[in-house]
């Protein structure tokens, strides 16, 4: 039974590493691309705000994934952090792509 706790909570905890890993870069290449180009800089400032968020997101599912490594006691917590940290990073890639493709007309 502990066995397959530990691979279910290392998958998900995978997961959310990936996740956060790419929410991390998507931001990172938007940052790089919107200050090559001319009139972007709005959109670099906000990708740079966003970025300490998504270091806090990778450093959290590696501790999510380190976590799996024990007991069954830290694989459900592993688990819990992991697939939180997944979703949350998959959120803020979806309203960061939707805020930076309609940006407001304030900037």
């Amino acid at each position: 039974m502990g066995t397959v706790i530990d691979l279910i909570a290392t998958i998900v905890a995978i997961l959310g590493l990936l996740a956060a890993v790419g929410y991390g870069g998507y931001l990172l290449m938007l940052r790089s691309v919107a200050t090559k180009r001319p009139g972007a800089s709005h959109l670099a400032a906000d990708a740079r705000k966003r970025l300490p968020a998504a270091g806090g997101l990778t450093v959290g599912a590696l501790l999510a994934l380190l976590l799996t490594n024990g007991g069954v006691t830290p694989d459900v917590i592993g688990l819990l952090l992991g697939g939180g940290i997944g979703l949350a990073s998959v959120n803020q890639l979806q309203s960061a792509r939707k805020r930076l493709a309609n940006p407001p007309s304030s900037f």
